[in-house]
């Protein structure tokens, strides 16, 4: 599919449902998050810690995945299910690549889970732990782990999966994150696995050429790039005039990444949740060689 500036457009998978309806090579990104949220329902330190959830959150957990096995732990439930998901994904792609975008959404997003109650609340979610700083801290390991251990079996049937690390700080967030994916037997370069990088922050423009170091290529996140080049929270009604997708400071620092996997000859994917609302966004993404855009 293409917008009437011929832009085409893949899609982030965020459901099982969307399968149906996707051709091959059609799914830009794969949303872990979304993909647990929307599939099991389940915060994923839960599952970890099985005699945090009353009865009732259990049953309903087993329900959203078919289990009719109640003696199966839940973490070998959860693995198994998010495993099978990344399969069918895999295959829906043929011989393209599934970039798979490992778990990053902020305490607040996950509030509504199952069990999110494990998880403790933050005063700003949207700037505390999350992406490659939740992967990386001890309260989150054991769920991490788990995350590492689905790919794992899935990437066994389909070599096509790759990773993206999102909301990477700094080049420490970077080194350890690549380190502990190595540790849970997902080693960068081993057996073709490519991982990249979701650019998010002003920090990975201005820094890009090092990140890249670490990293076999970007995906640019427009919208959450443009909120904290702006220092603006997108869900805050009294901003709804400042989310601006085409301001130039933003613009700047696309361009950055731009060149800078022009230069390392990686490649650089876009993802804008609302590209079809930003003509001049898509224009200008044209006219420096971006010819797909995930949405």
């Amino acid at each position: 599919m293409t917008t009437e500036n011929e832009l085409t457009l893949t899609a982030l998978l965020t459901s099982s449902v969307q399968l149906t309806g996707l051709e091959s090579g059609e799914i830009g990104l794969v949303s872990l998050d979304d993909l647990i949220a929307h599939n099991m329902g389940i915060h994923p330190c839960a599952v970890t810690k099985p005699e945090s959830l009353s009865p009732q959150a259990k049953l309903a957990f087993l329900e959203a995945i078919d289990a009719s096995d109640d003696q199966t732990p839940l973490a070998e439930l959860f693995v198994a299910k998010l495993s099978q998901l990344l399969i069918e994904a895999a295959a829906k792609q043929g011989d393209a690549p599934l970039k798979v975008r490992l778990t990053s959404d902020d305490s607040y997003a996950r509030s509504h889970l199952l069990g999110a109650e494990v998880e403790a609340e933050e005063i700003n979610p949207v700037m505390g732990l999350r992406g490659a700083s939740r992967l990386g801290h001890a309260d989150f390991r054991k769920s991490f782990e788990l995350e590492c251990e689905a790919i794992k079996r899935a990437r066994l049937d389909a070599k096509n999966i790759e990773l993206v690390v999102p909301f990477v700080r700094t080049f420490s967030e970077a080194a350890t994150v690549i380190d502990l994916l190595a540790e849970q037997g997902l080693c960068r370069g081993a057996d073709g696995l490519k991982v990249s990088m979701m650019c998010s922050v002003p920090a990975n423009a201005l820094l890009a050429e090092t990140f890249l170091q670490y990293f076999d290529g970007f995906v640019i996140d427009i919208e959450q790039l443009a909120q904290f080049t702006l220092g603006l929270d997108i869900d805050n009604t009294s901003l709804h005039y400042m989310p601006d997708a085409q301001n130039d400071a933003l613009l700047q620092l696309v361009k950055m990444l731009l060149n800078a996997v022009e230069s390392s000859h990686k490649p650089c994917l876009v993802y804008s949740r609302f590209i079809e609302d930003a003509p001049r966004l898509r224009a200008w993404l044209q006219d420096q060689g971006v010819s797909q855009v995930i949405s």
